[in-house]
């Protein structure tokens, strides 16, 4: 499996928000303990920022552009991330409950500790990318194309799984209990024996 590729931060400088909000990109800058909730962002492109403790909550995003971008303990619930891409950027202990990333794509991407419940993932191409003990519980992957990824430790309950195959994912760290899914998608996906009564109950098989 090909090795994810880290986001190339170098130094960077602390601002705020308001220094260099009508700046149409945000190179190498960090922020800290802001609130840009319902805010309407300006900028085309975030390269090699680092943003910690910050609210993007109900925020649209999808005319940004995100490449070698790190984020601690933020904030993006309900926020629109439509029909962009995130090219090799990390986020940490990070929430995006309701968030809508349809005709997302993800390179070389890792989301740790972060809260994904209620979020839609329908059209997204994933390529060498993790997930390591993150909630995605009722999440909604359709139609989605994932090459090279890591599943770890995550939350799977109830997540809705159509027209996307899992050949080759190993979920077998994974909580599967109420996975929504066509069967046929399932095929060469790699588990756990632990796992295998939450899979028998999905193809409704009744064990006496």
């Amino acid at each position: 499996m090909k090795k994810r590729i880290k986001p190339k931060v170098k130094e960077t400088i602390s601002v705020k928000f308001q220094e260099i909000i009508e700046a149409e990109e945000w190179y190498q800058k960090s922020f800290e303990y802001e609130n840009y909730s319902n805010f309407s962002f300006q900028t085309s492109e975030w390269n090699e920022c680092t943003f910690k403790n910050i609210s993007f909550e109900d925020v649209n995003l999808k005319e940004i552009g995100i490449m070698d971008c790190i984020f601690y303990n933020c904030d993006f619930s309900n926020s629109n991330f439509e029909n962009q891409a995130f090219y090799r950027a990390e986020f940490y202990d990070c929430k995006f409950v309701g968030v809508s990333c349809f005709k997302t794509n993800f390179y070389d991407c890792l989301f740790q500790d972060c809260n994904l419940d209620y979020s839609n993932f329908s059209d997204c191409k994933m390529k060498s990318s993790e997930f390591t003990s993150c909630q995605l519980r009722e999440a909604r992957f359709h139609s989605n194309q994932f090459s090279q990824m890591e599943w770890n430790e995550c939350n799977f309950s109830n997540l809705e799984l159509i027209e996307t195959s899992m050949r080759g994912e190993d979920v077998s760290s994974c909580n599967l209990e109420g996975l929504r899914a066509d069967p046929k998608n399932l095929k060469g996906m790699i588990i756990s024996i632990e796992q295998s009564y939450d899979l028998i109950l999905l193809f409704g098989i009744i064990i006496r």
